[in-house]
């Protein structure tokens, strides 16, 4: 069974750091770690012949560019849309690349699935560009490298990580800063929290699929979080927040890949919402006086499907913790 990195958990940076790592054992100690190039896009770069890729017997050789295209979700695809378009969008500057002289080959790392032959059309348009040769190095053939060079595997950031998984909270405390500017210090507007957010239907519905306590949802999100729902609402809803909307979709999208991933370390999705908490509020410096506003935001993710689960598709052990 192919060992799971959680390269998902790692941020752009880290993504790269790996990359070049793996990039000095594949093409030598000459590789130039990724850095802002004229186009404001950023690469690494080797000039030479490789050490052994594509293989110890046909190695490339010439001017390199590595790219790297992380994602933070741990079921993406190469076969996804939005990973042709983001080839799509880079087919000018390798043109430009080629035209300056200043690359041969390229070598596109992301931690993606690279499933049997979604590459070759991707890799088609890329050669087209007038590369002499054009790679994509999915998750899978980075797990071989990991295992094949253990040393670097162990000094991922997140490979001795006690915490169940890992996110950057930057996102969702930029979110609840605009949200507390939005509220004012008293975001007190209330209204029918059972009958708009349809509390009877989550309490006996989705709370069973995910594993939250009934006393949990009673006296913590119907009593505590529910009555402030619309002012986030109408927060997300208002078109001059539209960025700061995106920013909490985004968050949200990260949150529910990662806890639905992770969901077996956790005995209840009570604990899922305290491991949260612990580490949003941990940005305390930014979350000074806006604090309370964590738990109501993580709260709306959840009884809006935001985050958690809306089928019973979770393991057996965790469905059944509070029962």
């Amino acid at each position: 069974m192919r060992r799971d990195n959680r390269l998902y958990e790692l941020n752009d940076d880290e993504f790269e750091r790996l990359a070049v790592r793996i990039c000095t054992r594949w093409l030598g100690e000459g590789v130039i770690p990724f850095a802002l190039g004229r186009d404001g896009g950023r690469d690494g770069r080797f000039d030479g012949t490789a050490t052994s890729f594509p293989s110890a017997t046909a190695p490339i050789s010439g001017k390199i560019v590595i790219q790297a295209k992380h994602v933070s979700a741990p079921d993406k695809s190469c076969s996804d849309r939005d990973f042709k378009r983001l080839l799509d969008g880079e087919l000018a500057k390798v043109k430009a690349l080629i035209d300056d002289d200043l690359c041969d080959h390229y070598i596109v790392f992301t931690n993606r699935k690279l499933t049997g032959g979604s590459d070759a059309a991707l890799l088609k348009k890329l050669r087209a560009a007038g590369l002499k040769s054009a790679h994509i190095v999915g998750i899978e053939r980075i797990d071989l490298a990991l295992e094949e060079f253990p040393d670097i595997r162990t000094s991922l950031p997140n490979a001795r990580d006690a915490l169940p998984f890992r996110f950057d909270p930057l996102e969702f405390v930029e979110v609840i800063g605009a949200l507390h500017d939005f509220t004012g210090d008293n975001p007190s507007q209330a209204f029918d929290s059972a009958q708009d957010f349809d509390a009877v239907k989550i309490r006996d519905e989705k709370n069973k699929y995910n594993g939250l306590s009934d006393k949990y949802y009673a006296e913590i999100i119907v009593n505590g979080s529910m009555p402030h729902f619309s002012r986030v609402e109408d927060f997300l809803k208002n078109a001059r927040n539209k960025n700061f909307a995106d920013l909490y979709h985004d968050a949200a999208d990260e949150l529910k890949a990662k806890i639905l991933k992770n969901r077996s370390q956790f005995p209840a999705f009570d604990d899922v919402f305290a491991f949260l908490y612990e580490q949003i509020q941990a940005r305390r410096s930014a979350l000074r006086g806006k604090r309370r506003l964590v738990s109501i935001l993580l709260h709306y993710m959840y009884c809006n499907c935001d985050i958690g689960d809306k089928s019973m598709t979770i393991p057996a052990d965790t469905a059944n913790a509070n029962a």
